[in-house]
């Protein structure tokens, strides 16, 4: 490594530092203030009351040939928390296709689990696929519509056409719903809720909430400082509104909920409270239309998107009981659908998407409404196409060249470089007429040590005199910078890596953790980390020395750093670093031959 470049190195791995950060602080200043616990659970009581209310108004605007009007027969809202006796056992349906197995519960007629085949839960050869568990609050079940929770029955059965099942279920003043559910070919369900009024009364619905089920956060042993994987992302239904990410640091925790468990919204630990006295789960509610709503973890995400725009959503969160350290261990929401008068004899259709799988941008971005934004991405335009474009040409790799996710990495590492090498060559050219006036920039430094101005004066007109731009050592770091960032972004959270094996490495997304529990201390060996750190002390020597005492030191100092920064990291982005380290030095092997040629020619 070029020792004039040692400040544009400390600057890159800094700003990798503070990339999460920065992505969290542009997140937060577009979230609305926390609310405070007390005002949440106020607005709970509020929202019961006004779902208990005796009426709700019918539009104002009727059409002129409606028949005579009829006193609506409101279906009054039951309280949130309904109990749950069910007259009837449990029955279940399986939805299945080739990627996953959907189980369809008669309990408030919603999806209890889903079985993602391609997907196994460990690393064993002998492990079954991963499985989410919806139950404790069940994906597509209804809230605040009597006589339709999952406290209630429904009737089950598997449709004549499509993968799908029908479910139905009728209160007492002849209000049924048919609610149909189909699996796709992939991960995509497809709903159709249709309302029918039997009685002699025109019937008002009131405002309920549909869910999506809770998602665990994933636990891994690879550490990308300041990165969330746990959080809730929404859309609001505005033009040209932006999507709002919940997620921020903080062991996993939302945004504006760490305000309500009592912790301090900015991570900061002075102002916290202890873990014990910390409530077990929170809400809040977002008072605007919303397009949609999903709850996501590390590999994994689950999306509801109604047809007509919601009128709200609540996130929920629950904490890690068992954690010493504040910990948020589930997340989920809910969409409010708006109020809705039905005739008598009429019938009302609503209908949702719900995606329940793997944050697999080849998937994502044919959903639509920009949902292919729960990955991890930036929020510039610019950059979110960049890690599209190195995802895509990652896995354009893996689909052609034996090897796996692994030789695809050194492959799409040495395009880059050599995408970069007529840039890198125009480094070392200037960094060897940099090397040749070093003797007249110490005399310039001994002759005006005492003097700092006057030295960098002569020095830069030195430089000047040989045509020597000594920023130009930089230009290759400062330019690779965006393509740096972009694979350490895509890297830290595909979920094409995950499981992964190369070589000895048995999981890409996650450190080596070789010998795990035997080694004291570290407690595993992550052997990449340790070539990487090697590779960089190799570059070293071979780069010539530049004669500042205190560029050396740093320079000695830059491997350990770079051993401690990366040791914990995923193995993907350590070998994509390790591959990059030895393109750099088989450069300059090929550059110093070429030297030791040119210089013989001249010689003889």
């Amino acid at each position: 490594m070029n020792k004039q470049e040692i400040t544009i190195v400390v600057i890159l791995f800094v700003g990798l530092l503070g990339w999460g950060y920065f992505q969290r602080q542009e997140a937060a200043s577009r979230v609305p203030a926390p609310v405070p616990a007390e005002a949440a659970a106020l607005d709970a009581t509020n929202a019961v009351d006004q779902a208990v209310a005796p009426a709700i108004e019918a539009p104002a605007a009727a059409p002129a040939a409606a028949p005579a009007p009829v006193a609506p027969v409101v279906a009054a809202a039951e309280p949130v928390l309904e109990p749950v006796k069910h007259a009837l056992p449990e029955q279940t349906l399986l939805l299945t296709n080739g990627v996953a197995n959907v189980t369809v519960s008669s309990w408030g007629g919603s999806i209890t689990r889903v079985e993602l085949k391609d997907y196994p839960e460990t690393v064993d050869d002998d492990s079954g696929p991963v499985v989410l568990d919806l139950s404790g609050h069940p994906a597509l079940s209804l809230t605040g519509l009597p006589g339709f929770s999952t406290a209630h029955d429904y009737e089950l059965e598997y449709a004549s056409e499509g993968n799908a099942v029908l479910l139905t279920c009728e209160t007492a003043n002849g209000l049924r719903l048919e609610r149909r559910l189909e699996l796709g070919e992939d991960y995509r369900l497809k709903l159709t809720d249709t309302f029918i009024n039997r009685g002699a009364a025109a019937i008002a619905l009131p405002e309920y909430a549909m869910a999506v089920g809770p998602m665990e956060a994933v636990r891994t042993k690879a550490n990308t400082r300041g990165q969330v994987y746990l959080g809730l992302d929404s859309l609001a239904d505005l033009g040209g509104a932006k999507v709002q990410r919940w997620g921020r640091k903080g062991q996993g925790t939302l945004k504006s909920i760490p305000a309500l468990f009592g912790g301090s919204s900015g991570g900061c630990s002075r102002n916290r409270m202890p873990v014990d006295h910390m409530p077990q789960s929170v809400e809040q509610h977002i008072a605007a239309p919303q397009t949609w709503v999903a709850a996501k973890n590390k590999f994994f995400v689950q999306i509801l998107a109604p047809e007509e725009p919601a009128t709200a959503c609540t996130l929920y969160a629950e904490r890690d009981a068992e954690a010493q350290r504040f910990a948020v261990s589930t997340v989920s929401a809910d969409m409010k659908l708006g109020t809705k008068l039905i005739g008598p004899g009429e019938r009302v259709a609503r209908k949702a998407a719900y995606y329940v799988g793997p944050k697999k941008f080849k998937i994502l971005k044919t959903l639509g409404q920009r949902q292919d934004e729960v990955m991890l991405y930036a929020w510039w335009q610019w950059f979110r196409w960049l890690c599209r474009g190195l995802l895509a040409t990652l896995n354009g790799i893996q689909a052609v060249i034996p090897g796996g996710y692994g030789m695809a990495i050194i492959i799409l590492t040495l395009i880059v470089r050599t995408l970069f090498w007529p840039i890198t060559h125009k480094s070392t050219q200037s960094m060897k007429e940099m090397q040749k006036v070093q003797p007249l920039v110490k005399e310039i430094r001994e002759k005006y040590k005492d003097k700092p101005q006057k030295m960098n004066q002569e020095v830069m007109a030195l430089y000047k005199v040989h045509k020597i731009n000594p920023m130009a050592g930089c230009l290759p770091i400062l330019v690779q910078m965006p393509v740096f960032i972009a694979l350490f972004t895509v890297l830290r959270s595909a979920v094409e890596l995950r499981y992964a094996n190369f070589l000895w490495i048995a999981d890409l997304s996650e450190p080596e953790g070789l010998f795990a529990g035997a080694i004291p201390f570290i407690g595993s060996l992550n052997f990449l980390p340790l070539v990487m750190a090697g590779t960089m002390f190799w570059q070293q020597k071979l780069t010539p020395s530049g004669g500042d005492p205190q560029q050396q030191k740093m320079m000695m100092f830059m491997p350990f750093m770079m051993l401690f920064l990366f040791y914990s990291m995923p193995s993907a982005l350590v070998l994509y670093w390790s591959v990059s380290q030895g393109v750099s030095i088989a450069q300059m092997l090929h550059s110093r031959r070429l030297t030791t040629k040119a210089e013989a020619r001249a010689h003889a």
